[in-house]
């Protein structure tokens, strides 16, 4: 069959794919019915056009396939719009100053909410003064990386947690001297609270969204993956079962698909309602597109809570970490999404969680035919022998590039003799392990320049300090790749990722030239998308 001539082209610097071992580009290409159905010389695209077909000069900018972010939670970003933002502050002066500031605009008995707070922010002789900064204001502050929490005593009373109250499983209660609740929550034992305080949602929640699309075309961003929720509780609407961040979504398609191809994943929990749906990765959604079932293998370096096989080096840490699922537990998990045709996708941030998960792929049943890969989240600390078995496992590397420069710190205070292993994304990627690049926001930003310059220079746009651990830098090209090819290949869209005639024609003007773009220096910190199509149809213009 013929494709459709062109009713749309655009010429510039254009990117039709950037693979990890070279780069494919054109003049021009032509847009028809949502596809690219031309690419190649400025003359040709041209002239294999309809009449009247509009014509857009780019000029000398780069056009690149749209963005793809692999892991970003949308509803934690919306709702970190509205919430206390707490990364600011350095120490607990400042962190309570912070927190008693918004608490005179907060009605009593009203909840408030925060996000942000790290480690260094936090010490135990600042707990006592969060009752005097709220009152009886029940309040629920996540730190950074969403792995712990910090909840004042009107918020435990209302969650019931006592000295009685057992750790979780998957987590734990810090105390103090008399086994009371000391206010500060790792891993699962965050949800003990956060599963009943207050939640930005209905039109006020659509409303942060909107702000959020909005911001993402302007980078670029046509594509994400919804990383999902702990567990299952707090859906609504006619998915409910799935969870807050799956059914809150799923509710807003609408506003959401015209904007931003968008993939959802769920919490292993809500696998077998899932099947009762009839959902499997890949399969559509009300406009949307079902991804993968999200675990949990082990915590977060900067709660102190991956799971290590050697102790963390830090003063402050204690043990080798948090091993939220264990061997049998997640055989299990896997297993019940192999027979619904769900992919999984855990989370391993330390070497010990990634190696217990790949045994865990290793030891389960094939996935179906066709099916999706599965997927390791956040693989900041591998070791070497285990490199190799992400490829031989069909495993993707969901990486975030930004992480490796924000948590240089850290890791070379808490892993140290290890950071060699860390966030190695180049020897990853030599091993043939297939990378994929999101952003983990709102833990980080969700900006894919500054993530590129962060895979691409080891370190973060403005600082002095020479790149960190460089021979696992990325050359720009693979790192692109990263964003564009990578998840397409993942979930398994061929018309994704790429500019090629027949694929989707989702993609980005730049305000940079593509030699701006491959040189991958401190301009990416200011780069944006002028232009941001989606299926051919705009989403942004600067």
């Amino acid at each position: 069959m013929t494709p459709p001539r062109a009713s749309l082209v655009l010429r510039g610097q254009v990117v039709v794919a950037a693979r990890p071992d070279g780069i494919e580009t054109a003049e021009a290409i032509g847009v028809a019915d949502g596809r690219v159905v031309s690419a190649g010389s400025e003359r040709d695209v041209v002239e294999a056009a309809a009449p009247g077909a509009v014509v857009i000069d780019a000029r000398d900018a780069a056009i690149v396939p749209g963005i793809h972010d692999f892991h970003l939670h949308l509803v934690g970003m919306a709702r970190a719009r509205r919430a206390l933002r707490l990364e600011g502050a350095r120490n607990p002066a400042q962190l309570l100053g912070l927190v008693s500031r918004r608490a005179a605009h907060v009605p009593a008995g009203a909840w408030l909410i925060g996000h942000g707070w790290n480690e260094a922010s936090l010490d135990a002789g600042a707990l006592g003064g969060l009752e005097a900064a709220v009152g009886e204001r029940p309040t629920f502050l996540s730190s950074q990386d969403g792995h712990s929490a910090w909840a004042s005593a009107a918020a435990r009373r209302r969650a019931g947690l006592a000295a009685a109250t057992p750790d979780p499983m998957d987590g734990r209660v810090e105390r103090g001297p008399s086994g009371e609740p000391n206010g500060i929550l790792r891993e699962g034992a965050t949800e003990l609270v956060g599963r009943i305080a207050g939640r930005l949602k209905g039109q006020p929640l659509a409303d942060a969204l909107d702000e959020e699309l909005s911001e993402l075309a302007g980078w670029g961003v046509t594509g994400a993956t919804d990383a999902g929720d702990y567990d299952d509780a707090n859906g609504v609407g006619a998915y409910a079962v799935l969870g807050d961040s799956f059914s809150s979504l799923a509710e807003m398609a609408s506003m959401i698909a015209p904007r931003l191809r968008l993939t959802l994943d769920i919490p292993a929990d809500a696998i077998a309602s899932a099947a009762e749906h009839g959902l499997r990765t890949g399969a559509a959604v009300a406009g949307l597109r079902f991804g993968w079932a999200k675990a949990y293998a082990d915590g977060a370096l900067g709660s102190r809570t991956a799971a290590l096989f050697a102790p963390y080096s830090c003063p402050e840490a204690v043990g080798s970490g948090i091993l939220r699922l264990g061997p049998d537990r997640l055989e299990a998990i896997i297993g019940t999404a192999r027979q619904a045709g769900i992919s999984v996708a855990i989370h391993a941030i330390g070497d010990r969680a990634a190696a217990v998960v790949l045994d865990a792929i290793d030891g389960a049943a094939p996935r179906l035919p066709g099916s999706a890969s599965d997927r390791l989240e956040h693989a900041q600390l591998v070791r070497a022998a285990d490199r190799p078995r992400f490829a031989a496992l069909g495993v993707t590397a969901s990486v975030q590039p930004i992480h490796a420069p924000a948590d240089r710190e850290s890791a070379e205070s808490c892993w140290a003799g290890r950071t060699a292993h860390a966030y190695a994304y180049r020897s990853l990627a030599d091993a043939g392990a297939l990378l994929a690049f999101g952003s983990d926001a709102p833990v980080a930003t969700a900006n894919p320049w500054v993530g590129l310059f962060a895979a691409v220079r080891r370190r973060q746009p403005g600082e002095a300090e020479p790149g960190w651990h460089l021979e696992q830098a990325l050359d720009p090209v693979a790192a692109l790749s990263a964003y564009t090819l990578a998840p397409a290949a993942a979930i398994g869209a061929r018309d994704e990722g790429n500019l090629r005639p027949g694929a989707r024609a989702d993609l980005a003007v730049l305000s940079i030239d593509l030699a701006t773009l491959l040189a991958a220096d401190e301009r990416l910190a200011t780069t944006h998308a002028d232009l941001t199509l989606v299926a051919g149809s705009e989403t942004h213009r600067s």
